[in-house]
């Protein structure tokens, strides 16, 4: 009965995947090899912050951890579950400066495996700013009636962020996984058998 089941089950997801693959896989699209599973442009990964992030403590060169809030699916199949530790080395980091610039912290995450051992690598940077000091920019726009260009000499905004904040993460370009349709049919086959267990 669990063989009948099993094999249901895979006869199911190749179906699937066969009537329904045009959306994550690749036929002429940017930076991915045709027939392959991709991640799309513009999709959005919510990351969990482990730790507190300040851009007064933390330094180039520094570690940051962060948790998949949801999970990242191609074609129904999760890639990377949710709960997933990400961790990654802040490439740049710097205080907020006059001229009412924000803080900025530039996180470079390291490669993720998938479940079938294939690294996924992010090319861009995960990008927190600290944001506009509305404040400063109240007193300096009042002030500045009275003496032009006194906005230069307020700050923007730092970096302090605590554990469990929920940071967006937007994907700029496609990301090849290098997998193909049958690829996805295992790791489907081997999630399900997983979850049967």
């Amino acid at each position: 009965m669990k063989l009948i089941k099993t094999y249901l089950s895979v006869l199911f997801t190749v179906c699937l995947l066969l009537f329904n693959a045009h959306a994550a896989l690749a036929e002429e699209i940017k930076d991915v090899e045709p027939g392959n599973a991709y991640i799309p442009e513009d999709t959005v990964l919510n990351l969990v912050l482990v730790d507190k992030l300040d851009s007064n403590v933390h330094k180039k060169g520094d570690r940051v951890k962060f948790t998949l809030k949801d999970d990242l699916t191609v074609e129904n199949i999760v890639i990377i579950p949710q709960g997933t530790e990400l961790g990654g080395v802040i490439r740049k980091a710097h205080g907020s400066r006059i001229f009412n610039q924000s803080a900025v912290i530039r996180v470079k995450l390291d490669d993720v495996l998938l479940p079938n051992g294939k690294p996924v690598s992010f090319p861009q940077d995960v990008k927190i700013k600290g944001g506009i000091n509305y404040a400063n920019m109240a007193v300096s726009t009042a002030i500045g009636f009275v003496v032009p260009l006194s906005g230069m000499f307020f700050k923007g905004r730092e970096i302090d962020l605590e554990p469990g904040t929920i940071i967006d993460y937007k994907l700029k370009d496609n990301i090849d996984l290098g997998l193909t349709k049958m690829d996805l049919v295992k790791m489907k086959s081997v999630e399900r058998a997983q979850n049967a267990a």
